[in-house]
């Protein structure tokens, strides 16, 4: 507990003119200066005895969405719970500074992350005062919540990823490529529901086409994310890179298996949902030793390819990509700001990769289009 200005200014003023008083031999100036005395006296007393048979109270987070996403704005209500909120009191919560708190209300405040992986928030702090605002004190209220922040994600162009999608399943030469659309969609049968009609792929084809009820196929796809010692933008854009085709590639309907490094630990998760996906994502981290065990881990998969995303990786980790055998049909992002992997995206191009490099900024759709390699 403490004493505001407010209550240091009518204390000292008090004792003024008490000094006043005895100076002056003044009663009522002796008579004003027990009043002013008294009340802040009066304050203090109401104080502690407020927070001696103070109730228990408790509080609940309500957080908008339920789920946070790099540079998506979200939003906190806090509910106390438990005896009723008293007057004369307000609610503070503590709040990392990577969550950026952008307002502030009563019972709520917004937020604008600024960095995935898993925050807390909390405690709450109750703070009251008596109803001269004589004194002051904090209670906290409530556990501390945590809260996982998705990486930020882009939308994958339809060639892009329909060019990932070939590289993991070769056709014989003279086939024209196809578009993401042609994955997804079949030609119209009789009796078809006319509201999943495929508009535009109808216009290219010359004929009634419509979306699959069910997923176009059932095989699944290694997305392998390897992440360098440098915990900077660059790598946070590789997460992003990865996250992004990821989820494009779940939204087309195909099952996607998730290999990175979390926390010195090899994950491998089987991704049925975009939150699937981005839970993992979200706490993925540099994958220092164990890159070599993420690498060995698609070797041995009998996925239909690879997509990797590979972050400024190091002479080791992509011998051992290069050196993998049966993932001659797969594609690879490299993350290269210095050109220093110049090597090893020679190398994964005559394996047979399909390969694109990009420095770690810009574009993440674009970056899949910087290198064109004939297979």
């Amino acid at each position: 507990m403490r004493v505001t200005a407010r209550g240091w200014g009518m204390l000292i003023a008090g004792l003024l003119l008490g000094a006043m008083a005895a100076a002056m031999q003044s009663l009522t100036l002796a008579r004003l200066a027990a009043v002013v005395l008294a009340i802040p006296l009066a304050a203090l007393a109401w104080s502690f005895l407020s927070r001696a048979f103070a109730r228990r109270r408790g509080l609940e987070r309500k957080l908008t969405p339920t789920t946070w996403q790099v540079d998506a704005p979200g939003s906190v209500e806090l509910v106390p719970t438990g005896a009723k909120q008293p007057p004369w009191a307000s609610l503070r919560e503590r709040v990392p500074a990577s969550l950026r708190r952008r307002s502030h209300s009563r019972f709520g405040y917004g937020v604008l992350p600024e960095a995935r992986g898993r925050h807390t928030l909390g405690p709450a702090i109750l703070q009251r005062s008596d109803p001269l605002a004589i004194s002051s004190w904090r209670t906290p209220i409530g556990q501390p919540t945590g809260v996982l922040v998705w990486p930020r994600t882009e939308q994958i162009d339809g060639e892009v990823l329909a060019r990932a999608l070939e590289a993991s399943a070769p056709v014989a030469v003279g086939t024209p490529q196809r578009m993401i659309e042609d994955l997804t969609v079949r030609e119209y049968r009789r009796g078809d529901d006319l509201h999943r009609v495929h508009w535009r792929s109808t216009a290219r084809q010359g004929e009634l086409m419509v979306r699959h009820d069910e997923p176009t196929t059932t095989r699944v796809l290694d997305m392998l994310l390897v992440l360098s010692a440098h915990e900077d933008d660059i790598t946070e854009w590789a997460v992003s890179a990865a996250a992004s085709m990821t989820t494009s590639l779940l939204e087309a309907s195909y099952a996607v298996r998730v290999v990175t490094v979390v926390g010195g630990q090899l994950v491998e998760a089987s991704a049925r949902s975009t939150a699937d996906a981005l839970d993992v994502f979200a706490l993925a981290s540099p994958a220092g030793e164990t890159g070599i065990d993420a690498v060995r881990s698609v070797q041995r998969s009998t996925a239909a390819g690879v997509i990797a995303v590979l972050d400024r990786p190091d002479p080791v980790v992509g011998a051992a990509v290069v050196a993998s055998g049966g993932l001659e049909v797969s594609t690879a992002l490299v993350i290269d700001p210095t050109g220093a992997a110049s090597d090893l995206v020679d190398g994964l191009e005559r394996s047979g990769w399909l390969v694109a490099t990009s420095p770690g900024t810009g574009s993440i759709s674009d970056a899949w289009r910087t290198r064109e390699v004939s297979r």
